[in-house]
């Protein structure tokens, strides 16, 4: 299904990097026109990051870049120049939404102010993602993925307990799923809004608030108790057995969340050990917290025979809550949930070949929606400037041949 619910709306996109990128992907991906501004003087760091197709470096040859631009129109834009600015605010007078996560004072230099978008677009829909928003003591901060996931507490809570150092993510975690995904509805609520009043509006989206939306139950315990939550790792403070078991074969993980007596029972019988589930100690959540050493070695020991996919499988035929720990090669090429349901789309791309694509995470009436291959650098610059803003093809060569299309 190529979807086109969104079809009529467009976005002068300044958005780079993680977060704007995957919000504005939302549109683009529903068949709004989204016109990604970009340069090659400052290009978007993860068109130069990689992971690079066949591990050769190129300006169109980044996956991340890929992921996170599907469907979009690439325009060459050099915005440091006064004459490439004003062919920007052409181009937003006439859009629906203008969009940039850019640190702050950018959007200042560059002259793209809300009130300068206003004068070009009385109704325009005006996006900002700074780290901090864009008031407060520490709004002039800059920040990426990392220092997010660090001020919000993310990196905190994967702590293995005290005094031990904390375990990031891994990736820059809050630009692929709350940042962008809230920057997305407050952006289809203001185009709702204006749809009902004829107003635009500013949105000022701190990705700092956003995070921390995301990071839920330890902030909620905290304000109900006053008081630190403790680092659990991958145990539970209210149940247990409940956390991460090595399995055979190398690197081989099973996790296992007990969070019921009737779970607990279904997994002492499982694993053989009878005796643990006859006793009364065991019976009750808080004896088995107590006991969780032993618990946990009694389990290990079951799961050390097994492969992590058969000790899964086993655990919950028996009703118990469990699933191997996968690694991203193994979503792509071993999930047969994920490849049953079409999850992963394919793309024949001009650089990076045929290529998998994540779908979004969701199917309307029984369909997925048809991914756009991402764009070239430049690639739609004649095209939309020649549609949009009535330009020859000589001016545009000008254009090129000055640098402002660059």
């Amino acid at each position: 299904m190529r979807p086109d619910f969104l079809k009529g709306i467009r976005f002068t996109d300044l958005t780079w990097a993680g977060a704007g990128p995957f919000g504005t992907k939302v549109f683009s991906d529903f068949g709004a026109e989204v016109l990604k501004i970009e340069t090659m003087s400052r290009p978007d760091p993860v068109r130069l990051g990689g992971p690079f197709r066949d591990g050769i470096a190129g300006t169109n040859r980044s996956g991340y870049f890929a992921s996170r631009n599907t469907g979009k129109k690439s325009i060459a834009l050099d915005l440091k120049q006064a004459e490439a600015r004003e062919i920007a605010l052409k181009l937003i007078a006439q859009s629906d939404v203008v969009s940039n996560n850019f640190g702050p004072g950018a959007m200042e230099r560059l002259g793209l102010t809300y009130e300068e978008c206003r004068k070009a677009k009385p109704d325009i829909i005006y996006l900002s993602m700074p780290m901090y928003g864009e008031d407060g003591p520490l709004a002039n901060l800059l920040g990426v993925g990392m220092t997010i996931a660090a001020v919000t507490g993310m990196m905190w809570m994967t702590g293995y307990g005290r005094g031990e150092a904390p375990i990031g993510p891994g990736t820059h975690f809050p630009d692929h799923a709350a940042n962008p995904y809230h920057a997305a509805f407050a952006v289809l609520a203001a185009l709702r809004h204006r749809r009902l009043t004829g107003r635009g509006m500013k949105i000022d989206l701190s990705q700092v608030e956003s995070t921390t939306n995301f990071v839920g139950p330890n902030v909620v315990e905290a304000a109900i108790h006053d008081r630190e939550p403790e680092h659990a790792g991958n145990r539970s403070r209210r149940d247990a057995p409940h956390n991460v078991f090595r399995c055979a074969g190398e690197d081989a993980w099973c996790a296992i969340a007990v969070e019921s007596d009737a779970e607990w029972l279904a997994l002492a019988a499982t694993i053989g050990r009878q005796d643990l589930a006859m006793r009364p100690d065991l019976r009750a959540a808080p004896g088995r917290i107590a006991a969780m050493t032993e618990l946990e070695t009694a389990v290990g020991a079951w799961t050390a025979t097994r492969s992590a996919t058969d000790a899964a499988r086993t655990l919950q035929t028996a009703g118990v809550p469990a699933a191997r720990v996968s690694s991203a090669r193994d979503l792509v090429e071993e999930d047969e949930q994920l490849a049953a349901r079409g999850y992963w789309q394919r793309l024949d791309h001009p650089e990076l070949g045929r290529s998998v694509f994540t779908s979004p995470p969701f199917r309307i009436d029984g369909e997925r929606l048809d991914l756009e291959r991402p764009p070239l650098f430049g690639e739609h610059t004649e095209e939309v400037l020649t549609r949009l803003l009535g330009m020859s093809r000589d001016e545009i060569a000008s254009l090129a041949e000055r640098k402002i299309l660059a």
